[in-house]
This record gives C-alpha cells, sequence and structure tokens, in this order.
C-alpha cells in the first residue's frame, strides 16, 4: 500500500469509503436514495445532475473514480433527451469501460428503453401509492417474499402486443411476456394491474441485463411506506453484486482530479457591502438576552400586543406551535427590509425614534440568504432564558416566489427567465408585494401560552439598567392587569358593559369590524375555470411530468375607502382579531410591515428548528371539512383512501429529501406518518419528520443552528405542501396553468432567533393586503388577496377539488361577510 500511487488504487485496496456517482434528474427524493445508499453500504456518493456537461476529461476518465452508478428517479419521459440527459451515455459503455449501474424508476425506464423495450402511459398512474410486487425468485431477488413498495410512476415499461396504443391493457392472460421474450434484459419483479377485478395483469418492477452488470428497479425502495428490510436487503445484494463485478474484471478505480460542476455562488462585493450595512443596523445588539417575567393571568396576548404597538406601526405578532406568542416592540435602532425577487432590489427602512431613512441595493437572492446567514452569526445571542425560543432577531415573512427564485432548475427551464428582465425598480417597490420582508428587532415580548407566563426581553445592553426599559415595561404591564383585574365593567352610551377579557374580538370591536368592512365586494375564482384546470393538471400527472400538483386559486376583497387615517390603520388589526376568534390556529399571525398588511390563522408547521441540533418539519395534506354527522373517526375513515394517504406520502418523502440534504445520511426519521388531527373547522392529516444536524468537525461551533436552520429554509423554500413533486417540474406547470403569483400565500411567516432557533408556518387560511395607510389611501379601496387550493392527483375530481378550495376559501373569507 505505501508504494502505490493514490490515482492507481485497486479495487483490492483498502479503502475508508468507496464512491457511487448518482445521475440526479433534478427529482426531490434524490437525497432519501443517496441516504439509503450511505447509510446501509457504507460508501459516499458524488451527484451531478443529468444537464450537466461531463467534467474536463470525459466520461470515461470521469468515472474511473466510482464503483457504481445510480440513475435516480425524475420527472418526466425517458424518451425525452431534455429529461435523462447523460444517463443516456451510460448505456453505451463499451465492454473494457462497463462499472455496475442501478436505475431507479425513470433511471429503469431508461435502461429498459435502451435495450428495445417501449414505454406507454398506465392507464390510471400510481402516483405516492403502496402496492405488492411479485419476485421471480432470481438474481438479486432470489429467496425474497412479496413485499410492499411505494410507486411513483405515470409511465411504465411495454413488454408485448398486450398493450394497446391507447395505453389500456389488455385482459388477455395469454399476452402474458415471458423471460425469452426479450434478448438482454431479464425480469426480476413484477406488479399485478387489476384493471376491474380480474383477470389482472403484469408490468415489470424491475430488471437484470444477462450479460452487463445493469439492473433497474421500478419501484422506489427509499420510500418510508417501502418494505425497509426488503430494500434494504435488495440494495445489499446488488452492492454486493457490484463489488464482485468489479473484482473479477480486475477494474481499476482511481481517485479523480476532476470535480463536478459547482453551482456554488461565492460572496461578492455587493454581498461585502450588504453584510456590513446589516452590521452597522445591528451595533446596540447585545450577546446577552436580559428579561423579566411576570404572570398574564387571564389576558391574552392580543392585550399586550396592543399596550406597545400602535396601530399601522411595523410590528409583527406570531404564534409559534400553538405555545408561544412573540411579539416586537419598538426600539431606538429599529429597522425592517424589503426585497423584490424580479428587479433583485433590497430596501431598507429605518424607522427608529430619531431617524426614519431608506436606502436601496441591487443583491442576488443568493446574496441576501448570505448576509442573512453573516449577521445572524454576527450578532449571536448566548445567553437567555432556553425555554424561550425568541431572544431577538427577524420576525416577518418569505413569499412564495422567494423560493421559486432559490430552487434549482435544469438548464431548459422556463422558471429560469420567469422572471421580468425589464422590470423598473420604482415601480416594482410601488406597485409590487415585496418578496421578502423582516423587522429587525431588539425588544420583544414573549407569552408562553401554558404557562402563563409574559417575558420581558431585550439585547441592548442599556435596557437592562435600573429603571431602564425592561423595569418599565414590567410596571406598565403590571398596572394594566391590575387595572384590568380592578374594573368589571366599562361605560359603553347609557349601558355598562362588563369587559370581555377573555375574548379575542370584544362586542365592540367586532361592531366596529363590521361597520369598517360593511360594503365590502369579493371576486371568487371561477369554477369552470378552476375545473378545467384540474383537468390540465391531470394530464401532466398522466403524462409523468409530476406526482401530484397543488393548484391553487385566488379570491380578492375590495373594503370601502376610510376617509379616516387612524380607522385606516386599525381596520387590518381589527381583521386579524376576527379571523383568529373564527378560526384560533397554532400559527396565528398579524403582520404591519410597511404597506403589507397581514391576517394569518395557518395551522400548518412548515420549519421549526432549536438552538441545539433539532429539525422538524410537519407537512399537511389532506383535509376533511367539519360539518353535522362529521366525526373524528369518520374522517379517519375518509382520509385512510388512497388519495389522501398518497397525498401526504408524495410530500412526506419530499420534505425527508429536504431534511436530509441538511442533516446528512441517518440523521431524518419520521415521528408521525400519515396521522390525522383536529385543527378546529377541519380535520387534516399530518406528518412529523425530525432531522439532527451533525457536525462537520470537532472544531465547528457547536451552537451554529441559525446558519442550519436558514438554510434548511432557503432550500425548502416554496413549502413542498404548496407545490406537489418532484418540486421543480411541479412549480414550472404551476407557474403556467395558475397564470398569476401568490405572493404571501403558500410562502412562510415566522422568526429568526440570533439565540439560534427559528419557527416558520405556512401561510394558508390567510387574508392579506398591500395599500396605504398615509392620506394618499384616503381615496383608494383595499385589495385584500385570500388563497386556497389542493393537491391535484390522479384520483382526483373536479368537483371534490372545487369543494376542497372553497372549504378552505371559506375559514378566511366568510370573516369579511361573506357566505361562500
Amino acid at each position: 500500500m505505501e508504494n502505490e500511487s493514490p490515482l492507481s488504487i485497486g479495487v483490492n485496496a483498502i479503502t475508508a469509503k468507496r464512491n457511487i456517482l448518482y445521475l440526479d434528474a433534478y427529482d426531490s427524493f434524490t437525497n432519501n436514495v443517496i441516504s439509503m445508499l450511505e447509510e446501509n453500504l457504507d460508501v459516499q456518493v458524488t451527484i451531478l445532475t443529468v444537464d450537466s456537461e461531463w467534467p474536463e476529461g470525459g466520461m470515461l476518465n470521469f468515472l474511473r473514480a466510482f464503483d457504481a452508478i445510480v440513475l435516480g428517479p425524475g420527472p418526466g419521459n425517458p424518451e425525452c433527451a431534455a429529461d435523462v440527459g447523460i444517463m443516456r451515455d451510460v448505456w453505451s459503455l463499451d465492454k473494457e469501460n462497463l462499472l455496475p449501474i442501478l436505475g431507479i424508476c425513470l433511471g429503469f425506464q431508461s435502461l429498459c428503453l435502451h435495450h428495445g423495450l417501449p414505454i406507454k402511459r398506465l392507464p390510471l398512474p400510481l402516483h405516492g401509492q403502496v402496492h405488492r410486487v411479485s419476485s421471480t425468485n432470481k438474481d438479486i431477488f432470489t429467496g425474497l417474499d412479496d413485499f410492499e413498495v411505494t410507486l411513483y410512476h405515470s409511465l411504465y415499461v411495454s413488454t408485448d402486443a398486450g398493450v394497446v396504443d391507447n395505453g389500456s391493457i389488455s385482459d388477455d392472460k395469454s399476452t402474458h411476456l415471458t423471460v425469452s421474450h426479450v434478448d438482454s434484459l431479464s425480469f426480476l419483479a413484477w406488479l399485478s394491474v387489476d384493471k376491474s377485478g380480474p383477470p389482472t395483469r403484469r408490468i415489470p418492477m424491475a430488471v437484470r441485463h444477462r450479460r452487463k452488470p445493469f439492473w433497474g428497479f421500478q419501484f422506489h425502495p427509499e420510500s418510508c411506506k417501502s418494505d425497509k428490510n426488503s430494500c434494504t436487503e435488495l440494495l445489499k445484494r446488488w452492492w454486493a453484486e457490484a463489488t464482485a463485478f468489479n473484482q473479477e474484471t480486475s477494474r481499476l478505480i482511481r481517485a479523480s482530479t476532476n470535480s463536478p460542476p459547482s453551482n456554488d455562488v461565492s460572496g461578492s462585493n455587493i454581498q461585502k457591502n450588504l453584510e456590513n450595512i446589516f452590521e452597522d443596523l445591528t451595533t446596540e445588539t447585545t450577546q446577552k438576552c436580559s428579561r423579566r417575567s411576570l404572570s398574564l393571568d387571564d389576558l391574552r396576548a392580543e392585550n399586550i400586543f396592543e399596550l406597545f404597538n400602535t396601530p399601522g406601526s411595523p410590528s409583527v405578532l406570531f404564534q409559534s406551535n400553538g405555545r408561544y406568542s412573540i411579539m416586537s416592540v419598538q426600539s431606538p435602532q429599529r429597522w425592517r427590509m424589503e426585497y423584490f425577487v424580479p428587479s433583485k432590489v433590497l430596501s431598507i427602512q429605518e424607522c427608529g425614534t430619531s431617524t426614519n431613512t431608506k436606502r436601496e441595493t441591487g443583491v442576488s437572492t443568493e446574496a441576501l440568504w448570505d448576509a442573512l446567514r453573516h449577521v445572524m452569526s454576527k450578532r449571536k445571542v448566548f445567553s437567555g432564558r432556553e425555554d424561550v425560543p425568541f431572544w431577538g432577531g427577524f420576525l416577518g415573512y418569505f413569499s412564495y416566489e422567494m423560493g421559486l427564485a432559490g430552487l434549482a432548475h435544469p438548464k431548459t427551464s422556463p422558471l429560469l427567465s420567469s422572471d421580468s428582465e425589464n422590470v423598473k425598480p420604482e415601480e416594482e417597490n410601488k406597485n409590487g408585494v415585496p418578496d421578502v420582508s423582516l423587522l429587525w428587532v431588539e425588544r420583544s415580548i414573549v407569552i408562553d401560552n401554558n404557562l402563563r407566563i409574559i417575558h420581558i426581553q431585550s439585547t441592548r445592553e442599556l435596557d437592562d439598567a435600573p429603571n431602564e426599559w425592561i423595569d418599565s415595561t414590567y410596571k406598565r404591564i403590571s398596572q394594566y392587569i391590575s387595572t384590568q383585574n380592578s374594573v368589571p365593567s366599562v361605560k359603553i352610551g347609557s349601558k355598562d358593559v362588563e369587559v370581555e377579557r377573555y375574548q379575542f374580538l370584544t362586542s365592540v370591536e367586532r361592531e366596529l369590524t363590521d361597520k369598517l368592512i360593511a360594503g365590502s365586494t369579493v371576486v371568487t375564482p371561477d369554477e369552470a375555470s378552476y375545473k378545467s384546470k384540474i383537468i390540465e393538471c391531470q394530464q401532466e400527472l398522466e403524462a409523468g411530468e409530476s406526482y401530484e400538483l397543488c393548484l391553487t386559486g385566488e379570491t380578492t376583497i375590495t373594503l370601502p375607502t376610510l376617509a379616516d387615517e387612524n380607522l385606516r390603520k386599525l381596520r387590518p388589526w381589527l381583521i386579524y382579531k376576527k379571523l383568529k376568534t373564527y378560526n384560533p390556529a397554532a400559527f396565528s399571525a398579524y403582520g404591519c410591515l410597511g404597506r403589507v398588511k397581514i391576517a394569518s390563522s395557518s395551522p400548518e408547521c412548515f420549519l421549526n428548528w432549536d438552538r441545539k441540533s433539532t429539525l422538524e418539519m410537519k407537512p399537511m395534506k389532506g383535509t376533511v371539512r367539519k360539518s353535522p354527522g362529521m366525526t373524528f373517526e369518520k374522517a379517519k375513515e375518509i382520509l385512510a383512501t388512497t388519495k389522501e394517504m398518497a397525498e401526504n406520502l408524495m410530500i412526506a418523502d419530499l420534505i425527508r429529501h429536504d431534511l436530509y440534504g441538511i442533516c446528512g445520511s441517518g440523521n431524518v426519521h419520521v415521528e408521525k406518518l400519515l396521522e390525522v388531527e383536529d385543527y378546529g373547522r377541519v380535520y387534516s392529516m399530518i406528518t412529523h419528520i425530525k432531522g439532527l444536524v451533525r457536525r462537520t468537525s470537532d472544531e465547528e461551533e457547536p451552537n451554529n443552528m441559525a446558519a442550519y436552520g436558514l438554510t434548511t429554509l432557503q432550500r425548502s423554500l416554496p413549502p413542498g405542501s404548496m407545490t406537489g413533486a418532484p418540486k421543480e417540474r411541479s412549480c414550472m406547470h404551476l407557474d403556467r396553468i395558475e397564470e398569476r403569483k401568490r405572493g404571501l400565500y403558500s410562502g412562510v411567516m415566522g422568526f429568526l432567533d440570533i439565540g439560534g432557533s427559528g419557527s416558520f408556518s405556512v401561510l394558508i387560511r390567510t387574508a392579506f393586503s398591500y395599500s396605504d395607510d398615509e392620506e394618499e389611501g384616503a381615496n383608494k379601496p383595499e385589495l385584500w388577496h385570500v388563497g386556497a387550493g389542493g393537491a391535484v392527483t390522479i384520483l382526483s375530481t373536479p368537483q371534490g377539488e372545487w369543494d376542497e378550495m372553497i372549504t378552505k376559501q371559506r375559514t378566511v373569507v366568510n370573516i369579511f361577510g361573506f357566505a361562500m
């Protein structure tokens, strides 16, 4: 070993890990496959996207660094060159350069297509469905009993004349393919397809090339609903065959000096500039979060919020996981930022007591994320009360379009050119909704709704001095609570009315709210148009372009003009309180961020992370409206159908992929899978997935969770539960079918804590507006947007999807006085 060159190591050499090349077709399950390989085979995997050029030196030279290749799943059709890219190249390897290859789903179909088997459409795609496959008891399937696997395919490998041109499957059992029918491929597993009852017909689920080390699986072994033991055993057997082939042929495997192309965007002068700006704006933040606490008594977070935030002022109230209500409080050095994706303009507004200046700069989305990571690290707070999730940092939102901008796109994707190149920043800032809006918070109040405790916090050193802000705020809240407890009623007109401290919205506020929204008009999605879009989505599913598409529609409510500026500023707050009264939710939120006003009652957690090592995501798919006679048990039966479970399973596998991309192999697990829970006005199915961050070295800072959390947020947007899978291809089709910007809807809202934690909800069951508070708003109607939708699968019906969308719209639209 000592005399061997590191560039010429034989397969018998002892190395730490062997290498597998993974060709990624921009699928949303890639990291799940890679994790399964690395966890069970003691290998390391290198990824190359299918639209890449082979690195310098060419394919043959590059492949000498690998023990095997895995061709991953993905959207599209293996007959389309853009969909499979360089996958096609590997089938042409000559005998001297052969190496073991395993194709999964799209990779399997590419293998079969190359060896003469046509690819056709299934009469009914099998997306996210769990079926039992039958083993032929040969090759790596020897001794394996039939087992369950998850399927994600619209196309299949046709094996004989029993499949007619329209894609229907023949009932004639006599047309079953025998192994001798195809010269090159041996079939290892089958799926029995029941057309409408017996007789049945089989379609191939696994193959092996007779003379070359090529294998393929149509099913997804990495899915969390595939039989883990059987699929792991299959992979181990494949790997044993692969390594045996390399040894028998004396394949020379050597380290390569070439690296795959990198998509990493290095820092620029603009980014450094932005980091300096952020540092200047946060100089008064210290590394300690000072705090005083007192009992909340019988009040609500909204009561405390009203004490410290005047209507129309920059402010956010965010409830995290149903327990913590986190609110901003004005401070001398407060500021907020807005970012617009199309023009790539960042606007920073200083809104402290002594300054009110605005500056704009051009910056890429990647540079903005990098600058946020920088300031979160630079201004990290090291001490505070551990059970309080927010010590200081940012409160705000990221839009759906901000997520689109961060997706990895194939070179041929139309989304790469969907942003306008001729957007004028001044026009966009005036008429467009910002794609990011964040408020910097040094003073905050966090309420623990379970323990009924108010935490008054500041990261400003002077605020903790005697009789300074923390002390004065403590006294102010104490006096307020005392006053509320000692005054049982208030005088309204000639009547004494009992103070309704237990309501989000008092009767007086309800009456005022109804008055302020009286005369509103509503425009709902057109039923015929929406249903036609559902059919269009299903056509893409049938073509193999997506497994599910989360189609959405938008209702707009136009509120009457108000001459009174104070009432204009108060109205969004009252709308929020009415929404929370009507539909309390674990992630309710209010935001007043410049022209943007947000009233949200979201039940769905997008992403949480703590200050130590845990990331968690809770996708929600599958909804049943509560109605007379609809019990929890009945809802569970409805949501246990193939359609509903497939909706959730597809997103569960997508979320696992997102978390594996941050946490690495072996560090993601499913806490809950396909469980039904009560969410107030609906029953919904949720999955709960956790990932544990591992440090890359002993020297790495142990509490760098703010950076990990931000990176997870960046790479996971937009929420998979609002896109479908595979994410990039699904978003491409949704962009074309919906023909509109979603804006805040389908984005996320929450906080970035400079202590290291974070929490974000999916912005559903949400209304938002983009309007003026000042004098120019007096003569303008106020437009509110409410989005809703559902996952269109191949088992959806236009009427069912329309009804689901309306059910979700109704939750929010009804508070404006419109019955849907």
